[in-house]
């Protein structure tokens, strides 16, 4: 069902990718900012597209960047999907696409991230660095465990992003999505339809060589001010985050 029709618009030139994935609108609202700042810090950027325009796609192409910006896009019919299914793929497509990229050698370093996040300086990891994972060990349910914010991945760990995809894949034929609803506790519905950070956690328990990188102060934050500002919570509900944002970028859409 998912991740069939992919086509790869721009094939990546640089190796070290800043990957991420977003609808129409949701790349309008927050990952073009995402996109702005990797520009502005030198992270050179695959965007994954979920049923872009033709023209959203020509607006892409006149971007005046200075970094490498490949694309892919997906075409997906979302009618007849229930809504908490279609919601946990948006959530791990970025791993789908992540792990084509690996597979074709077309990359050999990642910084896997949520469409919003804002760079507000250029993130390096040493050659020791090899997988780096958000990992809150003192939580005691899976959605929770690891965050899915950001997720930094070589081409010598690859193997860990494939058994996400895979994992995925074997957890959405048995989870009742029609059974979610709002009436649930989040913690609850998370659990069952949150499958990148569910995914993760389980995958963490066979994971003994990894960077954790919440020991990384001030590193991904909802703070304006941390080294990736991570705009949950709050920031959206704010009327005038476009605003907040092209300043913070400055930059326009």
């Amino acid at each position: 069902m998912f991740f069939q029709d992919v086509e790869l618009i721009s094939r990546p030139k640089g190796r070290e990718k800043v990957i991420f994935q977003c609808d129409e609108n949701y790349f309008i609202n927050y990952g073009i900012y995402n996109l702005f700042s990797c520009d502005n810090h030198g992270h050179d950027v695959h965007l994954h597209l979920i049923n872009p325009s033709d023209s959203l796609l020509e607006q892409i192409k006149n971007l005046k960047l200075s970094i490498d910006l490949s694309i892919s896009k997906e075409k997906l019919t979302t009618t007849n999907i229930n809504f908490y299914k279609l919601k946990s793929y948006y959530f791990c497509s970025r791993y789908f696409i992540s792990n084509l990229l690996f597979e074709q050698n077309l990359i050999s370093k990642a910084y896997i991230v949520d469409a919003d996040i804002i760079f507000n300086e250029r993130i390096n990891f040493d050659n020791s660095v090899e997988l780096g994972i958000l990992y809150y060990p003192h939580y005691d349910t899976l959605w929770k465990k690891t965050g899915a914010n950001f997720l930094y991945v070589t081409d010598k760990r690859k193997n860990f992003i494939k058994n996400i995809v895979n994992l995925y894949n074997e957890k959405i034929q048995h989870i009742p999505f029609e059974a979610i609803t709002e009436n649930m506790k989040k913690l609850q519905r998370a659990n069952m339809y949150g499958l990148d950070q569910v995914c993760m956690s389980e995958l963490i328990t066979q994971e003994h060589n990894f960077f954790n990188l919440c020991n990384l102060e001030n590193f991904v934050t909802k703070k304006q001010d941390s080294k990736i500002w991570s705009l949950t919570g709050p920031w959206k509900k704010n009327p005038d985050i476009k605003k907040l944002l092209e300043k913070h970028v400055n930059r326009s859409f």
